[in-house]
């Protein structure tokens, strides 16, 4: 159980800042709870948008000491913060039910973005995986950045046991980030250009800067 934990606990870590490093920072949208057309989404207000910006600093505060709580084989940080991705997720779900996905025509970019790292960082991976499509439409209509919807899906197949598509996913063991499993690292590259993510190489570079820790690359075989 303790070696699961840890396992959890390193890909926790190592999610985040890659969800940090890999996406176009947000633009606030002064404007973002003034929707009034008549899709579903458009009902978001801005006290509800509110809640999910204070979700999503929340989302990054708590991972910010999951750094420390790997080095230390720290549990009780690990299953905090899990009941409180499960408290998010759980408020998430029911905001979407009633009122469609906060996307950025209808809740704006900050908005986006917040719930978009609730959904990557829920430990409800049914969840993820029934989102998938409705965030590939939001992405291909420019409603989604499609790095996010990048990093969903390497996060789903992992989840599955499937190699990851853009090298978006790392765990963590001995001290050092290690990617999960890439199928065709020949086209890598060209697939993460294709979806608005940076070369490997300065993903790698951002990841080390910023977890402090050593990243291995490429992957060993």
């Amino acid at each position: 159980m303790h070696s699961q934990s840890m396992h959890r606990l390193g890909s926790l870590l190592a999610t985040v800042m890659l969800a940090v490093s890999a996406c176009t920072p947000s633009t606030p949208d002064a404007s973002a709870g003034s929707a009034t057309n008549a899709t579903p989404a458009a009902r978001w207000d801005v006290s509800r948008i509110d809640t999910l910006l204070r979700l999503g600093r929340e989302d990054q505060a708590g991972r910010e000491a999951l750094a420390q709580a790997a080095t230390a084989h720290d549990t009780v940080t690990l299953f905090a913060t899990l009941r409180a991705d499960s408290g998010r997720t759980r408020w998430l779900r029911a905001a979407v039910a009633r009122d469609g996905w906060p996307a950025r025509s209808t809740a704006g970019d900050s908005a986006q973005q917040a719930a978009w790292l609730i959904l990557q960082h829920s430990p409800d991976t049914a969840w993820q995986a029934a989102m998938l499509p409705d965030l590939e439409r939001l992405a291909s209509s420019g409603d989604l950045p499609t790095p996010d919807v990048a990093l969903l899906t390497d996060r789903i197949l992992v989840h599955r046991g499937q190699p990851q598509r853009y090298g978006s996913q790392f765990d963590m063991a001995d001290g050092r980030l290690v990617p999960e499993s890439v199928a065709d690292l020949a086209g890598l590259d060209a697939r993460r250009a294709s979806v608005g993510l940076p070369p490997m190489a300065e993903y790698v570079r951002m990841l080390a800067e910023q977890t402090k820790l050593p990243v291995v690359w490429p992957p060993r075989r």
